[in-house]
């Protein structure tokens, strides 16, 4: 990303990361502790049943501003793992192992990057999987999910696929993207040899160069597309869909993430969204500032409604410069990847976990 804005003042983001936990209770040190936070609601219809979410309490508060019955959610601690210096020093994406659960895939956004990282739980490094073809110009986001109706190249079809967004693009300038499909790797005994890249879809903009940090995976194996507007000019995020195989991305629509309850680093970012996670009922919103969970309506509610969802402001352990999020298998946990961000020397995990 570009981290001009970010880098105004190291002293006053330090304290802003401090003041977030003070403010909100969502106070967290490197380490796991329980978490005794305040999650806020807005809903634009009413909640069904849905998957855990991770707030000890939830004060929910419809579109109109009439109140509605708080929940109680299920107790969670949050804990801050710092990765060793050179692990991934720019971690702007991060999508969690399906085959060895707690295990997290890391891509950074320097310029040519050609391989995922793989870390445990506790930030030890656990594969660094080179992968041939890949040299992405600016990989801001790392999505799982299924490989879709698309065979690989080699017919195969396995359970579960890495898609590798190389869709930064800060001076808005780039004649393509790209998004890079691979069968996700299995971690039970991590591949020593590099791995193919199967697929390089290209894309191009129907409107023109954007900008971009933040994609999903959807179950059909097409990719959900967020441009990042400029932090001044109050601008929406604009929604692309890019469809198997490259072409022309297809505008889906425009929203506004939800304003952070208590502005800090977004006073000097803008309130931009900086990645997306999904699992089944719910997406993950981050922002520099906030993390937000979207709950379905309905099970078979299509990804691309999210921003129409209920949804509420979930615990956010402080991190220098947060730009990765992903699921944690039971629907309920999260973890959140970060830059070494001013002045820092490494990457970081912020880890939500229930129970």
């Amino acid at each position: 990303m570009d981290a001009r804005p970010v880098r105004l003042t190291v002293a006053l983001l330090t304290t802003a990361s401090l003041a977030v936990g003070a403010l909100t209770g969502c106070t967290s040190s490197p380490g796991a502790g329980t978490l005794a936070a305040i999650g806020s609601s807005v809903s634009a219809i009413p909640s069904p049943a849905a998957p855990s979410a991770p707030s000890a309490e939830a004060t929910a508060t419809s579109a109109s501003a009439t109140p509605s019955p708080s929940s109680t959610g299920p107790a969670v601690s949050q804990s801050v793992v710092q990765l060793q210096p050179g692990t991934s020093d720019e971690a702007s994406g991060i999508a969690a192992s399906m085959s060895m659960p707690g295990d997290y895939f890391l891509i950074d956004d320097g310029t040519g990057t050609g391989q995922v990282v793989a870390v445990g739980s506790d930030g030890a490094v656990v594969a660094r999987i080179d992968v041939d073809g890949m040299s992405a110009s600016n990989a801001e986001a790392l999505a799982s999910g299924s490989c879709g109706q698309t065979p690989l190249p080699d017919d195969s079809t396995p359970g579960n696929c890495l898609y590798v967004g190389d869709i930064g693009d800060n001076s808005a300038g780039r004649d393509d993207i790209a998004i890079f499909r691979f069968a996700e790797p299995d971690l039970t005994s991590p591949p020593s040899d590099p791995v193919a890249a199967d697929d390089e879809w290209r894309y191009t903009y129907p409107d023109g160069p954007q900008n971009a940090e933040a994609m999903l995976a959807t179950p059909d194996g097409s990719l959900l597309v967020v441009t990042k507007p400029p932090a001044k000019g109050g601008l929406p995020h604009r929604m692309y869909r890019a469809e198997p195989g490259g072409g022309e991305l297809a505008f889906v629509r425009e929203f506004q993430p939800p304003p952070a309850q208590v502005p800090l680093r977004t006073l000097f970012t803008g309130n931009v969204v900086t990645d997306l996670a999904s699992s089944p009922g719910r997406v993950l919103l981050l922002t520099y500032d906030e993390v937000q969970e979207f709950t379905a309506p309905d099970p078979a509610a299509d990804l691309s409604t999210f921003p129409d969802w209920p949804h509420r402001r979930v615990p956010a352990p402080a991190l220098a410069q947060a730009e990765g999020i992903t699921s944690a298998l039971d629907g309920c946990g999260y973890t959140l990847a970060s830059e070494a961000g001013p002045g820092g020397k490494n990457g970081s995990l912020g880890i939500v976990s229930c129970g």
